[in-house]
């Protein structure tokens, strides 16, 4: 090898050998980070305390408990009086558990009353919408309408025919709407002629509907029933009049109860063959909806209904009764039971709304006016109000109810109400006479409103819930506990991993400068050889 070539290869060895150094500081250094993090995680677990399991005796106690023969009682607490008494030195509480008559609250969950409902419709609403477009479905006889309301905005709408054949609310409704009915409750205008079988109202004959089985008395029945819809009775006489080109109606049942029980209302019923559609809220005739075309206007009509409820006849399958003033004057245990609950209503043990339904059913003198029912569940005898059926009943009417009928869809739960004899702790605070035997335990004690001195029993009893408390804080604590240390545990195990990593690469490169301090030496002795030559050579 000739001079320079060796000079080159001995600079290029001391580089690597000068790099080989750098890199091993770099790894003492990565090294000494790993010692530090693994020590500040040992010195992190010396600061850890370990959990410790509560001592029984910890929640261990003197109990000082009397019995005056029918009831037992227990001392909770008790101080020493700071003036001096001559009668009495300590204030103690106590407890003893006793039957109390209390009077309860509970909900029952689809409730089912059941009572007879009048509608009350109000508040006839026009509401016009701009037609998009209108769609008619044969096979499921639906229109289907893309509109826009008054705020210009984009309506759906899908308007299915009007259940008007089995549901009297619809029947009421569209009377309402479209003023279908003329409302009579004088019986003394109406006249029954049995000789010709007609009826005179206002001056107008109306002749009996021969409902037969030809092509003409089927025609007859129906119309009738598309009139009276629901309330279409094949059982009852109808009577029609014609005049000036309307047909209208009358049910010759209703004309029988007016006149004889002088109570009641007899429906002139306008002839009405339209079939009427809607979408759940609002009612437009089809023949209107037919001739809607893309730009038109169409106009629907709405109603609100407010419908009060009578003769509650059931909860269930339990019978609701209503209790009478003789009832709640005669029977004293109907008397004690509500007025039980209307006091614990009062105090809180219930709800306002339950003691203020209570409450109406009495005048201000506390007399009993009306309102209370009762029903029994498993020869069990419960209480509840009109107000409260009153609530369950509407809710089959909200806007959110699924169901079809006012029974199935009664989303609000029911109110009711019984009194019961119920286990109650009972705690006083009296000052009392306490004895002791003279080592420190209290053998008698005297009351301040009793005048038998009672012999104390007394016993360590542990608290058991406190105890359960703190082992579960505890098991909660060791958790955590065992938690940091897994968690340490395996930081330290990963640590360890990478300075055995560092530590094996470290060695690579001591043998690695190993085998270049020896190659360098090899090239520097070649260097002084060529040295020592050359000089020889000009010295000859």
């Amino acid at each position: 090898m000739g001079l320079a070539a060796s000079q080159a290869r001995y600079l290029s060895l001391s580089a690597r050998k000068t790099n080989v150094e750098y890199e091993g500081q770099q790894i003492n250094q990565q090294r000494l980070n790993l010692s530090n993090q693994s020590a500040d995680l040992f010195n992190q677990m010396l600061t850890m305390s370990v959990p410790t399991p509560p001592s029984s005796s910890d929640f261990t106690k003197l109990q000082y408990s009397w019995t005056d023969g029918d009831t037992s009682s227990v001392i909770d607490n008790y101080y020493q009086i700071g003036t001096i008494d001559d009668e009495f030195n300590y204030v103690v509480s106590s407890y003893h558990y006793e039957n109390v008559y209390t009077g309860q609250r509970k909900v029952m969950s689809d409730p089912q009353v059941q009572a007879k409902k009048t509608n009350h419709f109000s508040d006839k609403t026009t509401k016009n919408f701009t037609v998009d477009t209108i769609t008619y479905n044969s096979d499921k006889d639906t229109y289907s309408l893309q509109m826009k309301n008054g705020f210009g905005q984009d309506v759906t709408a899908l308007y299915r025919l009007c259940d008007s054949a089995t549901n009297k609310d619809t029947v009421e409704e569209l009377d309402f709407l479209y003023d279908r009915t003329t409302a009579e409750t004088d019986g003394t205008k109406f006249t029954y002629n049995a000789a010709n079988d007609e009826i005179t109202y206002k001056g107008a004959t109306y002749t009996k509907v021969d409902i037969t089985d030809d092509a003409a008395g089927k025609e007859k029945q129906d119309k009738l029933i598309k009139t009276f819809g629901a309330y279409f009775d094949s059982s009852k006489d109808y009577y029609a009049c014609t005049t000036n080109g309307t047909t209208q109606y009358i049910c010759k049942d209703d004309v029988d109860a007016l006149q004889l029980q002088k109570s009641g209302t007899v429906l002139v019923r306008k002839e009405d063959t339209n079939r009427y559609f809607t979408d759940g809220s609002r009612y437009i005739i089809e023949s209107d909806l037919r001739a809607l075309k893309a730009g038109d206007t169409m106009t629907t009509l709405s109603a609100t209904n407010n419908p009060t409820w009578t003769d509650y006849s059931s909860v269930g399958n339990s019978t609701l009764t209503l209790i009478t003033e003789e009832n709640y004057k005669n029977d004293p245990t109907i008397n004690i039971a509500i007025k039980q609950i209307e006091k614990d209503m009062k105090a809180g043990k219930g709800s306002q709304s339950s003691y203020e339904h209570i409450k109406d059913c009495f005048d201000d003198n506390g007399n009993y006016i009306g309102g209370l029912y009762q029903f029994k569940v498993s020869d069990k005898t419960y209480f509840t109000t009109a107000e409260d059926l009153d609530e369950s009943l509407k809710s089959a009417y909200a806007e959110q109810s699924v169901a079809d009928n006012s029974i199935d869809s009664q989303q609000t739960k029911l109110s009711y109400y019984d009194a019961v004899y119920v286990n109650t702790k009972i705690s006083e605070v009296k000052k009392a006479m306490m004895e002791t035997d003279g080592q420190g335990r209290f053998t008698t004690v005297k009351f301040e409103d009793d005048s038998v001195v009672y012999t104390l029993n007394v016993e360590t009893i542990k608290d058991e819930d406190a105890y359960n408390d703190a082992m579960n804080q505890y098991y909660y604590k060791k958790e955590q506990y065992d938690k940091q240390v897994a968690d340490i545990n395996a930081k330290t195990e990963i640590i360890q991993a990478q300075d055995r990593q560092l530590e094996l690469k470290l060695e690579q490169l001591n043998t690695e400068q190993s085998a270049l301090q020896t190659e360098m030496e090899a090239c520097q002795k070649v260097v002084s050889k060529n040295i020592d030559n050359s000089f020889k050579t000009f010295n000859s």
